[in-house]
């Protein structure tokens, strides 16, 4: 059986990030908010990325926590991080007062509303 690192060496020779996230089904969205934030906006942005599910429940290097990007043989951890880090990459997305007005309102109702009812 192949090891881990074996498969990220081989999605290395490409030029492209791996985000590694929790598992799940492929035709439905991630149950992390995280993970389907990171994934939307990797999507968005049309950076080409591989997709890991975390079978092995493997986390980052640093702190072991998921998702985490490894893009040029660098692990980037964290939503936030990772989009100030990858921001310079792909398509330049306008913000104009409509769109922050949205991210707003997922940030301030939606997301507290997931968590509430996630139960």
């Amino acid at each position: 059986m192949k090891s881990f690192t074996y498969f990220l060496s081989i999605f290395l020779t490409f030029q492209c990030g791996i985000l590694v996230q929790y598992p799940r089904i492929e035709l439905l969205p991630n149950f992390s908010i995280k993970c389907l934030l990171i994934e939307s906006w990797l999507k968005i942005k049309n950076i080409q990325f591989y997709r890991i599910n975390n079978h092995f429940l493997l986390g980052s290097p640093k702190f072991g926590t998921v998702p985490f990007v490894q893009f040029n043989g660098i692990y980037i951890e964290g939503s936030e991080n990772i989009m100030n880090n990858l921001n310079h990459l792909g398509q330049k997305l306008g913000k104009n007062e409509k769109e922050i007005e949205i991210n707003q309102i997922i940030e301030e109702i939606l997301i507290p509303f997931v968590y509430y009812n996630k139960d």
